[in-house]
């Protein structure tokens, strides 16, 4: 099935069912799971059957990390392999002195600077993730950003964060912290310094590992928390 092309027919249900020798419960339990993982396209109807599909970063992410969770991986191990990724990243984002690089800089800046004083949590989280989205992009490190979200969702999954309630008080300072922070980050991608851009990007993971994560107690989450 998985040497199949996305989208080829495998075969319509009959055909599956005579020549893997199962009952049809059996083979539509099967390919319900199979579906679920991105490995399996049911179609119904005239023309319909079994057709081979790929998984999307985020079914892959989903799978990954529902097996850390079965297998009770340590969230801070998690979150220190996030780190890494990130400083990596920043590092090679920051190295290239291109046009694009400083047109991301520019991005990352200005909508840094537009979040006002006070912002919440939920804005401050929105700008972080573009500027992720922005730098992995810049980069081409499509693998590395998806093991740095498979680590990230995990943790989210894992912990219970109600971070406006967690830093209460120290929001805004968390928030001036990050602000500055991320402006480093602009300015080594910017600049073109990947030594600065490294220490910019562990700067900032920092700053989310001290403010929210140990804030929050590392409370387990409900069932059906949301990531963030």
């Amino acid at each position: 099935m998985l040497n199949q092309a996305d989208g080829a027919l495998i075969g319509s249900e009959d055909t599956i069912l005579k020549l893997l020798n199962v009952s049809r419960s059996t083979a539509r339990q099967v390919a319900r799971i199979l579906e679920r993982e991105g490995l399996l396209l049911v179609k119904r109807g005239l023309k319909g059957g079994y057709f081979g599909a790929r998984p999307t970063a985020q079914t892959i992410e989903n799978t990954v990390s529902a097996y850390l969770r079965s297998i009770d991986v340590n969230v801070a191990d998690l979150m220190v392999v996030a780190s890494v990724l990130w400083i990596e990243a920043m590092r090679k984002a920051a190295g290239l002195g291109t046009k694009e690089a400083r047109e991301v800089a520019d991005k990352i800046r200005s909508s840094v600077l537009a979040l006002k004083p006070g912002a919440s949590f939920q804005s401050i989280r929105d700008v972080e993730k573009e500027s992720r989205v922005l730098v992995f992009a810049l980069t081409g490190c499509t693998y590395i950003e998806l093991i740095f979200d498979i680590n990230m969702a995990f943790a989210h999954r894992a912990v219970s964060i109600n971070a406006d309630g967690a830093l209460k008080d120290a929001l805004p300072r968390f928030g001036r912290a990050w602000r500055d922070a991320k402006l480093m980050e602009a300015t080594a991608i910017a600049e073109g310094d990947s030594e600065l851009g490294a220490l910019a990007g562990r700067h900032t993971r920092r700053i989310w590992q001290e403010g929210v994560w140990e804030r929050s107690g590392g409370t387990p989450a409900r069932s059906g928390t949301e990531d963030a």
